[in-house]
């Protein structure tokens, strides 16, 4: 496929491949590919540099390429890695490198050395088209590199970073760490992985993936756009070829967003700080839009991200859904106090320049755009309600014991978003052996950690709602904490789950279309206003049982036995088939068959506090606020061990749409 092939984009992109090798006399083994992404900026494989630059990633090394330095080496240490076991592994380690770990971010130590720079894509999915170009450096025989390059053709994704190449090429040892160009667009849009031992075809990696170094991968990306718009000038750079490219949208009288566009766009945004929260990025891109973009993008870490949100299929938007994003960016940027105000003036000016060119019924759209409700700090009450339908997000773990082994359970992750695909699964286990209860936190916590970084809101953390079988009603997870380190000024590292976000149980049997006992109670709740406590404690007679049922709408069940055995048990089974949908009990067990004094302070406390309880929206951030009170060493408290039940039926649990294999 020779058209594939623009003599210009071949020209830049080898320039910015690069090749490894030891910084030690005499040892001149070539040991991967790279490619320049910034003035400085190596992006290369983890695992081409294990076990190769010491134990801790600290010695020096050589890079080189034909358009760094007239192809002299220049010395180079690494500077981040995203693979959880470092680079200090040994050389058999190379091909266990998980997909979404394995890169990494080399710095060259001379940053007076000019060179040339890929560009990366913005977008937050994959390219539908299935060609790709590939490039990099074999060994000769001699042990020195050799360019290479050659075409390859999407076969599968595989995972949320993964991109199966082949079988129409065979990758040779030496280009792992090579770019992935798309031809259509002209941008790198990901790192060659690995091939398929002796066989053809290989695996790359999304260039979304940098996004998991945080704020170095802001750093990288805001000086590659600075970097691109400085060289706006020159005759043949990056954007100037996009422009002849067949995959670019003909420009239609200012109408479309153009390369140019998106170069002087990001530019612009690269100078202003991104916000704490992925979520402010998402909900941007949502009201920018009017929807959510198909698919689920990977998590926006940069202002950059959203803009590569803004896309349909494998062609951008019309120019005002850009210019109304980037608005939007300008007023939320304005409402904090920003670090660089001349920045923001600058993307402000450059708005109003370019909607000279769309068309003037477009125009209310970008002068009229405003933020959505909720996302600025000042707009917070002291207590926050609990998020109905279509409010602010909320993480669902939905967990299903085996059927056979109630120690063993299937996992669900989703998130609630309001988005289209608040229903599909982001992670999960649903076949198999499951995952042992006293397992799970270790298995779900990089997943939930991921899911709360996609939906949290600046100061804000989104509830979790855990979905559980009766049995399993006392599993404290507002006691995980998911972390395993945190610096010593990340408090919300630091903090349990229930301390830092409102942790709420769920009935797992509750699926799909809500029971009409379950709906109308809450519904009568939510039309009393207030909640009073009601001491629920069932010993087995006719009269006790119907209690649950001749309960007025507001009263709401409180136990001080374990939810999960016993008594308490067969308590809460009949407050549930009685329809209720809110309730408190304690699931750190009971002194004895007798209750005791921690009970009728349990029961008299529980009175008390839901005086203070203006609707049963404000409970699980109150009982938040009591965690938190108490993990500040403020003493014991008696809803130290209290778990609550808020299972709204207005937005009730997907229904199941298969049976779950067995083990």
């Amino acid at each position: 496929m020779p058209e594939l092939q623009d003599p210009r984009l071949k020209t830049l992109i080898e320039n910015a491949t690069v090749h490894f090798h030891s910084a030690r006399p005499g040892d001149d083994e070539m040991w991967g590919s790279g490619f320049l992404v910034a003035p400085g900026w190596v992006l290369t494989c983890a695992h081409v540099l294990l076990g190769r630059i010491g134990e801790r990633g600290e010695e020096e090394f050589r890079v080189r390429g034909p358009g760094l330095h007239d192809g002299r080496p220049v010395g180079a240490r690494l500077e981040a890695c995203l693979h959880d076991g470092g680079v200090g592994g040994q050389a058999e380690e190379r091909t266990n490198v998980p997909v979404e770990q394995d890169m990494a971010l080399v710095r060259l130590l001379d940053t007076s050395v000019q060179h040339e720079c890929v560009w990366l894509s913005d977008r937050s999915d994959h390219p539908l088209g299935e060609h790709r170009l590939v490039y990099g450096y074999r060994p000769t025989e001699g042990g020195a590199a050799s360019a290479w390059n050659g075409e390859a053709t999407v076969s599968a994704q595989d995972g949320p970073y993964g991109l199966r190449l082949g079988p129409s090429n065979e990758f040779p040892p030496g280009v792992s760490g090579g770019p992935v160009l798309d031809p259509a667009t002209g941008a790198v849009v990901a790192v060659i992985k690995s091939r398929r031992g002796d066989r053809d075809g290989g695996l790359s990696i999304a260039v979304s993936a940098m996004r998991r170094f945080g704020a170095l991968y802001h750093r990288v990306t805001a000086a590659h756009d600075e970097w691109h718009q400085a060289r706006r000038r020159v005759l043949h750079n990056w954007v100037g070829r996009q422009m002849e490219l067949p995959g670019t949208p003909a420009e239609r009288e200012g109408e479309g967003w153009s390369p140019v566009d998106r170069r002087q766009a990001l530019a612009l945004l690269a100078a202003i700080e991104p916000p704490d929260a992925p979520h402010t990025i998402t909900q941007l891109v949502r009201t920018a839009r009017g929807d959510d973009p198909a698919g689920r993008p990977h998590l926006p870490v940069s202002w950059r991200d959203g803009h590569g949100q803004l896309y349909e299929a494998d062609h951008p938007q019309r120019a005002y859904v850009f210019l109304r994003y980037l608005r939007l960016v300008q007023l939320f940027v304005q409402a904090g106090e920003p670090k660089d105000r001349a920045a923001v003036e600058r993307l402000g000016e450059w708005i109003d320049d370019r909607l000279v060119r769309v068309l003037p019924s477009l125009h209310t759209n970008v002068l009229d755009a405003a933020l959505p409700p909720g996302l600025l700090l000042g707009e917070q009450r002291s207590v926050e309600p609990y998020p109905g339908p279509g409010g602010r997000g909320v993480v669902l773990l939905e967990l299903e014991p085996l059927d056979d082994d109630a120690s063993r359970v299937y996992w669900t992750l989703r998130v609630d978003d309001g988005g289209e695909e608040s229903d599909v699964p982001r992670y999960g286990q649903t076949t198999g052996p499951g995952v042992e209860l006293r397992r799970l936190r270790s298995v779900i916590a990089e997943p939930l950690a991921e899911a709360f970084e996609s939906v949290d809101r600046p100061e804000l953390p989104a509830p979790l709602e855990v979905a559980l079988d009766l049995r399993h009603f006392d599993l404290p997870v507002h006691e995980w904490q998911i972390y395993d380190s945190a610096r010593l000024w990340d408090r919300a590292r630091q903090q349990l789950l229930g301390v830092r976000r409102p942790v709420v149980i769920r009935d797992i049997e509750r699926r799909g279309v809500p029971a009409e006992s379950w709906d109308a109670r809450w519904h009568g709740m939510l039309a009393s206003g207030r909640l009073t406590a009601k001491y629920t404690v069932f010993n087995g007679s006719p009269h006790q049982a119907r209690q649950f049922a001749d309960m007025t709408p507001g009263e709401i069940p409180v136990q001080c036995l374990r939810a999960g055995t016993g008594a308490g048990h067969a308590t809460m089974r009949l407050a549930l088939d009685a329809g209720h949908g809110v309730a408190l009990w304690h699931h750190g067990g009971h002194p004895g068959q007798e209750c005791g004094t921690d009970c009728d302070e349990l029961h008299r406390s529980t009175v008390g506090f839901l005086k203070e309880v203006r609707g049963p929206a404000e409970l699980p951030d109150r009982i938040r606020r009591i965690r938190e009170d108490i993990s500040r060493g403020n003493g014991r408290h008696w809803a130290d061990m209290v778990a609550v039940l808020y299972d709204d039926p207005r937005r009730p649990l997907p229904a199941e749409e298969g049976v779950f294999d067995a083990p």
